[in-house]
């Protein structure tokens, strides 16, 4: 076209047309999880390369365990053990409970609530308790200990009474 020039390009397309800009990357991209082939000799080379840990002696089943140690109790540990041990012996009713979070104000409403009837509500650790339960006639109770968890004694059996009150607390799950 005679005197076709740049203006003349615009004068034919739209107003608002822009050529197309396209941004090319050469080289490699920050994440290459894609699988890249390798050349046979270096897969060789980094085959016989590869660091083998030196196989022991003896086979390890054929040695002697080693002696478990003997951990050292804490005092406040021991305290707590005996607690527990007493007051399982003293009570004939003994209840676990799932404990979730309440706020302070609701268990001391529970503890009133079950003190009335005669029931202590006693927090322990699975630290503790696990131990003292599988020496224990109790051992049964032990799969119970797995999260944070309290226990309901009582030295007369308040089932009733118990489960009337804990039916009012959706935060503990009455386990065993």
């Amino acid at each position: 076209l005679p005197g076709a020039g740049i203006g003349a390009h615009t004068e034919r397309c739209p107003a608002a047309w822009l050529p197309a800009l396209q941004l090319l990357r050469r080289g490699s991209k920050a994440v290459t999880r894609h699988w890249k082939a390798m050349h046979f000799q270096r897969q060789k080379l980094l085959a016989l390369t590869e660091y083998l840990p030196p196989r022991p002696a003896l086979p390890p089943r054929c040695l002697p365990r080693p002696a478990p140690r003997q951990q050292q109790e804490h005092g406040y540990a021991r305290v707590l053990r005996a607690q527990l041990e007493a007051t399982l012996r003293a009570s004939r009713m003994v209840a676990v409970c799932q404990f979730n979070a309440m706020a302070d104000e609701d268990v001391a409403t529970l503890r009133h609530f079950l003190r009335r009837h005669d029931i202590h509500v006693k927090f322990v650790l699975n630290e503790v308790a696990r131990p003292v339960l599988a020496q224990s006639k109790l051992r049964n109770l032990l799969p119970l200990f797995v999260c944070r968890n309290i226990l309901l004694v009582s030295p007369e059996p308040r089932a009733r009474e118990m489960l009337r009150v804990l039916k009012g607390v959706p935060q503990v799950n009455l386990l065993g």
